[in-house]
């Protein structure tokens, strides 16, 4: 018995220090009335590091910040509807508030060729898988695959309010996430 024990505590080590190996990037082309270039992140590895990256092609500059945790998504779209596209980064960390790994939604704007931080959520309603950001009557919204247990996950919508993402409505609960994520997409088509 003692011999089956040492057994299970060595594989559950083994196989939780296993992660994923792939590394997120993306290249997304901004083309609005104050910037038009890229966004990119990628992993670097020899610091262990992603580094989220502008470029504008109208002014020659560029800035990049860093970040030390997983980076899962990336999306770009103008979240709090002042004309100019926002970053929205899905990123793995805790918080000073919760010590646990989650991952977490990051808003970042262009500011005249630099990236400023403009929202770094704690949480959302409830704990976020992915995102879309989705345009409707030239406002956009995020809306999220948040889970409701281990089996179960709902998709929610949020737009910005005055500082940050505020709930606006559940679209669908009690969904497997294979069915959230095929939701999820197929409301943001385009008729």
């Amino acid at each position: 018995m003692k011999n089956k024990i040492v057994v299970l505590i060595f594989l559950s080590f083994y196989f939780g220090a296993c992660t994923n190996n792939e590394t997120f990037s993306k290249k997304i082309t901004i083309n609005d009335a104050f910037f038009k270039g890229d966004v990119s992140i990628e992993k670097i590895e020899k610091l262990g590091k992603n580094k989220i990256s502008i470029y504008n092609k109208l002014t020659g500059k560029g800035d990049r910040i860093f970040t030390p945790y997983e980076v899962f998504q990336m999306e770009t779209g103008d979240v709090n509807n002042d004309g100019k596209t926002d970053i929205c980064i899905g990123i793995i960390k805790p918080t000073p508030f919760d010590s646990i790994l989650k991952k977490r939604l990051f808003i970042f704007q262009i500011d005249r060729d630099y990236i400023r931080p403009l929202w770094l959520s704690s949480r959302l309603v409830k704990p976020l898988e992915e995102f879309i950001i989705c345009k409707k009557n030239h406002k956009y919204t995020i809306k999220a695959i948040e889970k409701e247990n281990n089996h179960l996950y709902c998709i929610n919508e949020y737009r910005w309010e005055s500082f940050g993402m505020s709930f606006l409505k559940e679209q669908k609960d009690s969904l497997t996430y294979s069915d959230a994520k095929h939701l999820l997409h197929e409301s943001n088509k385009k008729p």
